[in-house]
């Protein structure tokens, strides 16, 4: 391997980026209204890339991800933050390209723009036919099938795992709290 050579990541590339993009466009003509904002189609693309965020990892869909090649233990969930920015800054250019490429509309509605794939979208995400579109189709309809439910403030709150698994994260416990649950499960009582 040559250490002079630079990584390239997916990402990075824009037809990549327009292609996945369109995919979940695509993923998301089924939703009842067709179409979201810059901000919802951010928060979909990002997790849609990384699935289990939002997927319980013993739920059916967790196996369905599994076999569509997600792995939950990718160093990318860790920083997910990170890429959610990194990602959004994008968007709104990738979004730009795919309307000016006829592939997407943008519809004034409400006070805000609306984005939705258009038929020429559809018949070119239906060329899209790599193991990994497929595998980035799974996961995007996942997403959008449970987020859609949210509202745009619950969604930009970061409620997402919340209002698709019940529950929230544990919250981590300090060191010393865990000490004392340790020493109490030594010692044979109760770690409460």
């Amino acid at each position: 391997m040559d250490a002079d050579r630079p990584v390239v990541m997916p990402e990075d590339e824009v037809q990549f980026r327009l292609a996945q993009l369109l995919l979940l466009m695509n993923a998301m003509a089924h939703q009842k209204p067709p179409g979201a904002n810059l901000e919802r189609i951010a928060y979909y693309d990002c997790l849609s890339a990384n699935p289990f965020l939002v997927v319980e990892p013993d739920s059916r869909e967790a196996s369905l991800l599994r076999l569509a090649g997600f792995d939950p233990r990718v160093l990318s969930y860790a920083s997910s933050g990170q890429r959610f920015t990194s990602r959004r800054e994008r968007i709104q250019h990738d979004l730009g390209l795919l309307v000016a490429y006829g592939c997407c509309s943008a519809a004034n509605e409400q006070g805000g723009l609306v984005y939705r794939i258009t038929s020429a979208g559809r018949d070119l995400s239906a060329r899209l036919t790599t193991t990994y579109a497929r595998s980035f189709t799974t996961a995007a309809e996942m997403v959008v099938g449970k987020l859609r439910r949210l509202s745009d403030a619950r969604l930009a709150q970061g409620d997402c795992r919340l209002a698709v698994t019940g529950r929230q994260q544990p919250a981590r416990r300090s060191s010393r709290q865990r000490s004392r649950n340790r020493r109490q499960r030594q010692d044979g009582t109760s770690a409460t």
